[in-house]
């Protein structure tokens, strides 16, 4: 009897491992794809929630008045593209006014020296006209008085990228060719997620994604 059900055991033959790895080949072949989307959207996404909370940071500090003035700064350094926000104190903002000087976002004299807030480095993404070795800028004061915008920030009128506004930071993947999925050039094809963070004088910031299906923004 033992030796019965010894020889009633079989194994899988060759060629049936074959057929199972070639399914697991296509399933694989039809959800990577998916999931590489995925993965790109979930990077563009974490840094764009960095950049929305560099600007929410720097708004919220001059709104409760640690800060009368604070300045947004993008740059890219050794390929690198970092944003972080300096505030200066009521003291030396105040000094600066009385001696006649206009706040003009600038480096100097209103942020030199400053105090750093909060700075992040933005990996494998991409941002749409602000970030090169010119750099740019966006400083915010209580009620928006003393709101400017510096360098290639105050060009942003010259993009086609503006959502009735000229006050946006568009991030998409490092891989694209540019940000602008407005723009009717942009590869819509392989449809990379772009998202904007919109922000205003009075503090209020905004996060988008670019809707393929309809052509649009909506809110996130």
């Amino acid at each position: 009897m033992l030796v019965q059900q010894k020889q009633n055991i079989k194994g899988l033959s060759l060629l049936e491992i074959l057929v199972v790895l070639a399914i697991i080949g296509v399933i694989a072949g039809i959800g990577f794809p998916n999931f590489t989307k995925w993965q790109q959207d979930r990077k563009v996404r974490a840094q764009t929630e960095r950049i929305a909370s560099v600007f929410t940071s720097a708004t919220s500090q001059v709104e409760r008045g640690v800060y009368p003035y604070v300045r947004v700064e993008i740059t890219t350094e050794n390929s690198k593209i970092k944003i972080l926000a300096k505030g200066i104190k009521q003291e030396k903002f105040s000094t600066e006014l009385n001696n006649g000087t206009t706040p003009d976002c600038k480096v100097s004299p209103f942020f030199t020296p400053a105090e750093e807030i909060i700075s992040y480095e933005l990996d494998d993404i991409k941002l749409f006209h602000l970030a090169d070795n010119a750099g740019a800028a966006i400083c915010f004061s209580k009620g928006g008085k003393y709101f400017k915008l510096w360098n290639q920030a105050l060009s942003q009128g010259n993009t086609t990228l503006e959502k009735g506004t000229k006050q946006f930071v568009a991030v998409c993947h490092h891989k694209e060719k540019s940000c602008d999925a407005v723009n009717k050039s942009f590869n819509k094809e392989d449809k990379k997620p772009v998202y904007l963070v919109n922000y205003s004088r009075f503090g209020l910031v905004q996060k988008y994604k670019w809707n393929y299906a309809k052509e649009k923004w909506q809110s996130r």
